[in-house]
């Protein structure tokens, strides 16, 4: 692919996150960059040149092409914030996975996190040894109170017995959100059994044994636009974090 048109999509995210004030993220500061792929789609195409080769395969296995375009525009733009915080070329950030699937920077003190729901991406990044980002669609398509169980701890199932019904799926779409960011902190994602661990204290959790190296986290909730809830989970020094919502490409 010509260069000429691998930056058409480059100039058009630059823009976007100069639009926001994007800014690189402080010492105890995280950073989640939020978009939409949908108003994306047309630079398909041409963001795909940002990709590597894993990633590439991995765009060409959906069977649904709203998928795959969210897929390649997610890894894209990803990318694309990586390299501005790294001042690399979006397809020189070093960016590749554990065999659990957590995503590392190498030589880097940087820690970054994905997610997306949806059409929705959510991407996080911070100057601390792991961080973990989830976001979910509001209100879930499937019923989360069939996977209370598998989600909640003895004092979490307890608690939910307490609260109207109506309050049962936003209250477990939250937990999940936390919980699924948490694991992916702790680089074990679903690997580890969401319920085997309670987030009803305030305080941080410590990793599971099969994370023994990644130091304790606080998971903390992110404050998103309507139709989606979210959180993000850091070491203890991580205490705030900036949000950036990306508005859609200029025409």
């Amino acid at each position: 692919m010509p260069a000429i048109l691998k930056q058409v999509f480059t100039h058009s995210a630059s823009d976007v996150l100069h639009r926001c004030d994007f800014m690189h993220p402080a010492t105890g500061e995280a950073c989640v960059v939020l978009f939409d792929s949908v108003p994306w789609r047309r630079f398909s195409e041409t963001a795909f040149a940002s990709l590597d080769q894993r990633e590439r395969e991995r765009a060409a296995r959906f069977r649904h092409e709203r998928d795959g375009h969210t897929y390649v525009l997610a890894h894209a733009m990803w990318r694309h914030v990586l390299g501005l915080l790294l001042e690399v070329d979006a397809a020189q950030v070093p960016l590749s996975h554990t065999r659990s699937g957590q995503p590392i920077l190498a030589d880097s003190a940087y820690a970054t996190s994905l997610s997306h729901s949806g059409t929705q991406v959510a991407i996080a990044m911070a100057d601390a040894a792991t961080i973990g980002v989830d976001i979910e669609l509001s209100p879930p398509h499937a019923a989360l109170r069939d996977l209370a169980d598998v989600l909640c701890s003895t004092d979490e199932a307890a608690y939910l017995a307490s609260l109207p019904l109506a309050e049962h799926e936003p209250w477990l779409l939250a937990l999940w959100t936390r919980k699924e960011a948490l694991l992916k902190a702790f680089g074990v994602g679903l690997k580890e059994s969401p319920s085997g661990m309670s987030l009803t204290g305030t305080g941080a959790v410590a990793p599971p044994a099969s994370a023994g190296h990644v130091p304790a986290c606080r998971v903390h909730p992110l404050q998103l636009p309507a139709g989606l809830v979210g959180a993000w989970a850091a070491p203890v020094n991580v205490a705030r974090c900036s949000l950036y919502v990306l508005g859609p490409p200029q025409p």
